[in-house]
């Protein structure tokens, strides 16, 4: 039998995670429906963002990571006294339109 252990999310990882939407959201070339995103909070704050996402077909993919990439990791530091140690950015596939 397999046991799950629920943990709720604290008030720090939904902010960031609050963040991390808008921030994917403003992108046109990113497909919302088809998004994951993870957030990992770490006692020195800092944080490591994992997002993985879809692209539009015909999209520059490189400088649409690249762009995203920096755009998060300026808004968390803007936004709250967190620092983004990382921000993954996967692209799982791309989608015609």
């Amino acid at each position: 039998m397999n046991t799950f252990r629920y943990r709720k999310r604290s008030a720090v990882e939904a902010t960031l995670l609050t963040i991390v939407m808008m921030c994917v959201r403003e992108w046109e070339d990113v497909v919302m429906d088809d998004c994951e995103i993870f957030v990992a909070v770490s006692q020195e704050d800092r944080c490591r963002i994992s997002v993985k996402l879809s692209v539009r077909y015909g999209a520059s993919v490189l400088a649409v990571c690249r762009q995203l990439q920096q755009h998060i990791a300026e808004e968390i530091a803007a936004m709250t006294p967190y620092s983004a140690e990382s921000v993954d950015v996967t692209v799982k596939r791309l989608v015609a339109t």
